[in-house]
């Protein structure tokens, strides 16, 4: 119970702070308006070359030179307590996720009045190990559920009812027997590539056709339950999202090898694919094995879904070992390129 109020207590908090930014507002025709006829004929200059636009952002410049192993080291810290979702250090790590989507000027799309976050609630799951790894299975449907969220937050593009969504789930697995599994490949590598994203489209300053939505899943580790809360109850239209580019566990193993998760000929799967060749990276469509991720959700909703990893994503995964010292900055690099030049074949 403790735990519980202190998630609902720090996620009221940080939600009452980060509420949605002001629109500026637009009063320029009022004051012409307010100013009367001009006495004095005026003529029109030539007409000239269309110029290209230029984003306007209200980024800050220390938000711009943040990168994602900044995001690694600050998701993996120990008042982060492996980030279990529905826990206090799980609240941490949202908070700072939202921080950066406040400053680095993303319009929120969160609940009404509620910022970045979408709130939904978790079941009970019962802690267990599986060749060495720890996991979580259903508990009591029954039992108390905990309050969880999922923070988005868009850049909009001139096409605005067209979106691309770039995700990546936050969660983890938080603290057992004692052991912190801090969770910096699975998944703080994914949400540092994803910022990392953002931040190099915003210092080229050159906005968007599609609007780009960036998404933070909470509790993929309990059965993608926060893509799926969105899924069933969407903050925007579905039908607006064109495709799903999600990046999880993509921080180890050797430069340039990379897999996909996905229906292969799909136009996300195809357009990481042909970014990853211009990388001169493989990321071939893999069987997943039991396994998954985020883009499950979107995936069984029809739209055009991919989750780019490793393709050695499960080396020291779920384990206390996965700490931000297994991070391979090539290979972390590599993905946000690959996801980078995704987001320009899809959005731009």
């Amino acid at each position: 119970m403790q735990s519980r109020r202190g998630f609902l207590k720090i996620l009221l908090g940080f939600g009452a702070i980060l509420l949605p930014w002001s629109i500026i507002p637009g009063r320029w025709a009022d004051m012409m308006n307010a100013l009367g006829h001009s006495t004095v004929d005026l003529k029109l200059p030539a007409v000239a070359e269309p110029q290209p636009k230029k984003m306007t952002t209200a980024a800050t410049p220390e938000s711009l030179k943040l990168t994602a192993l900044d995001d690694i080291q600050a998701l993996t810290a120990p008042e982060m307590q492996g980030r279990k979702a529905g826990s206090v250090g799980e609240a941490k790590a949202a908070a700072y996720i939202a921080e950066q989507l406040g400053a680095l000027g993303l319009k929120p799309l969160g609940d009404r009045q509620a910022g970045f976050l979408q709130a939904f609630t978790i079941p009970p799951v019962i802690e267990t190990k599986v060749n060495g790894r720890l996991t979580f299975r259903a508990g009591a449907e029954s039992g108390l559920r905990f309050p969880s969220a999922n923070l988005l937050g868009s850049l909009p593009g001139e096409k605005e009812n067209e979106v691309v969504v770039i995700s990546a789930h936050y969660d983890h697995l938080g603290i057992y027997e004692g052991n912190v599994y801090p969770g910096a490949n699975d998944n703080a590598s994914g949400v540092g590539c994803i910022l990392d994203v953002l931040r190099r489209i915003l210092r080229e300053g050159n906005p968007p056709q599609r609007t780009l939505v960036l998404a933070f899943w909470s509790a993929e580790e309990m059965g993608f339950v926060g893509s799926h809360a969105f899924v069933k109850d969407p903050t925007f239209p579905l039908n607006n999202i064109k495709a799903v580019l999600n990046a999880d566990t993509v921080g180890n193993g050797t430069p340039g090898d990379f897999a996909l998760w996905g229906d292969a000929g799909s136009l996300a799967v195809k357009a990481v694919q042909q970014a990853a060749a211009a990388c001169g990276s493989s990321a071939p469509v893999t069987p997943t094995g039991g396994h998954n991720s985020d883009s499950v959700s979107f995936l069984a909703a029809g739209i055009p879904a991919v989750t780019l990893m490793t393709g050695a994503w499960l080396n020291q995964n779920h384990t206390p070992e996965d700490t931000p010292a297994m991070i391979n900055t090539a290979q972390l690099s590599l993905a946000s390129e690959i996801m980078y030049r995704a987001v320009k074949t899809l959005a731009f």
